[in-house]
């Protein structure tokens, strides 16, 4: 459709995501989002938040599903899609909808730990620790004895460290 402005949105869910579904059971998905312009205050010398622009978002389909499950009020998104201007106020109908990992860690099933998925190895028992030796001279822990020291870590070659090693031509 012609007329259309494409636009990207990095910022914050702002309430709820309200999840509903088509009279075909199309699942469809809205949320607002909070966008604070930075302004340069030339009189403080410095810079300010502007005026709050909410954004509505409406997602459709398989993404207003997983919208609605992964996202909560105060998560940082970034969303693409179409943006319209309608009775002042902004609505972007987004193509994409993702977590802002500046902000977040996200898993996605493959990546799930163990734990949170409730496959999560038994835990060993712990064995109790041995009683400490009696000391009446001293309150604070033992200092290690030399003995007891880790032996120093060998410097990196500088053809296996890749990192400051000279990058290779081809």
């Amino acid at each position: 459709m012609s007329g259309e402005t494409a636009a990207v949105v990095r910022s914050r869910v702002h309430g709820t995501v309200r999840l509903r579904h088509t009279e075909r059971g199309t699942p469809a998905a809205r949320f607002t989002v909070v966008q604070v312009p930075r302004e340069y205050d030339r009189a403080r010398g410095q810079w300010r938040d502007g005026e709050p622009v909410p954004v509505i978002c409406t997602v459709t389909g398989p993404l207003a599903r997983h919208v609605a499950e992964c996202l909560a009020d105060a998560v940082h998104v970034i969303a693409t899609g179409n943006v319209a201007l309608r009775d002042n106020v902004l609505y972007l109908d987004s193509a994409q909808v993702g977590v802002d990992l500046a902000h977040h860690v996200a898993y996605i099933d493959d990546t799930l730990p163990a734990v949170l998925t409730g496959r999560a190895p038994a835990a060993a028992p712990r064995a109790a620790a041995p009683p400490a030796p009696p000391s009446a001279h001293r309150a604070g822990p033992a200092r290690p004895t030399p003995a007891a020291r880790p032996a120093p870590v060998p410097a990196a070659a500088p053809e296996t460290d890749w990192w400051r090693s000279a990058p290779r031509t081809s």
